[in-house]
């Protein structure tokens, strides 16, 4: 039973700070940035990557050892719903990702953030991804299919 509810308080934790991640970046992300904002960025964005993994183990962790058992999940369309807007938030994460790690320091301080109103709208979006997912995971909890 603890180990259950140690799994869950990770679960939900790990979720909370992926988002708290994304409005840091959606907070500082300018199309004009220093090198101190950028090393934020960076930093954040490491965080969302390391909480999306540890929201994914522990997530198959519930499904596997701990919920209802991987039938009751994989037959549940809201769940099926549920997991492909994960995935989906995933790959609209790559190019924010990969945009923060390939710019370079330059010699005044200052760095142009290329495609910043793009980047920007991805990371919205992700946003508003998933706040869907912990709705669906509520439903699926309580047998909604």
């Amino acid at each position: 039973m603890w180990l259950y509810s140690i799994v869950t308080y990770l679960h939900f934790i790990s979720i909370f700070i992926m988002f708290s991640s994304l409005i840091v970046e959606m907070s500082i992300i300018k199309g004009t940035m220093n090198w101190k904002s950028i090393l934020i960025l960076r930093k954040a964005d490491l965080f969302y990557i390391i909480f999306s993994g540890l929201t994914i183990c522990t997530g198959l962790l519930r499904m596997y050892n701990y919920g209802k058992g991987e039938d009751y999940y994989l037959s549940n369309s809201l769940f099926i719903l549920k997991f492909s807007l994960f995935i989906l938030v995933g790959l609209l994460s790559i190019y924010p990702s990969v945009s923060f790690f390939r710019i370079k320091k330059s010699k005044n301080g200052l760095v142009k953030i290329k495609h910043f109103i793009s980047i920007k709208t991805m990371i919205l979006i992700e946003m508003i991804l998933l706040l869907f997912i912990p709705l669906l995971g509520v439903l699926v909890a309580k047998g909604i299919s």
